[in-house]
């Protein structure tokens, strides 16, 4: 079952940010975006409805950004309307007290995330105190620390902490190649680019 999850969370991860950057920044297809909302919607549901603990972790990150105000376009308001009508009319079960733990480290991710981009240009980045909160911040740690706290309870599977790595990676490698599409980044020399992946993984 593992490698089903450790597919479909990449697949959640990187279309997320597909549909964020299609609006926020406007670098990639709405239309695409507006297609590929109701397959995540699916596609999320359906890791909920065939596992408690997958429920648990998706609906604590749609805690997180609801809390937060993240979900602030049509496309995600239609995806997360959708989740929610096929979550209730098929059922699904989740863990409660997990569920608080791991919404708490999904509002707390976000709230650091938008304290960081909200500084970042003024920080020292050769600072390690700054450069260590712009990763752990940046790549929402908050979230994973809480999954391997509940895998070392042995209440959550070990490979849920992968699948959100993956989701991560890929939510961040899908922004990358938007920065790279919009120009942020000059295509050449290739060896920029390269950089530039590889910070994906610093």
């Amino acid at each position: 079952m593992y490698p089903l999850f450790l597919l479909t969370y990449t697949i959640l991860g990187g279309g997320i940010k597909y549909i964020d950057d299609a609006f926020d920044r406007e670098i990639f297809s709405k239309k695409a975006a507006y297609i590929l909302s109701p397959i995540l919607a699916v596609i999320g549901v359906f890791c909920m409805i065939i596992n408690p603990v997958s429920a648990t972790i998706l609906l604590a990150i749609l805690a997180g950004v609801f809390i937060k105000g993240k979900i602030d376009n049509w496309a995600f308001i239609s995806a997360f309307v959708l989740v929610i009508l096929l979550s209730a009319v098929l059922g699904i079960n989740f863990l409660i007290i997990p569920l608080i733990l791991l919404s708490s480290a999904a509002i707390l991710d976000e709230i650091g995330n938008d304290y960081i981009d909200s500084v970042k240009e003024k920080m020292d980045k050769e600072k390690v105190t700054n450069k260590f909160a712009m990763y752990f911040f940046g790549h929402r740690w908050v979230l994973k620390i809480a999954i391997l706290f509940l895998v070392i309870l042995n209440i959550v599977p070990l490979y849920f902490f992968f699948a959100m790595i993956l989701f991560d990676y890929t939510y961040v490698a899908v922004g990358i190649l938007g920065k790279i599409k919009s120009e942020d980044i000059k295509i050449t020399p290739t060896p920029k680019i390269i950089s530039k992946i590889a910070c994906i993984f610093k």
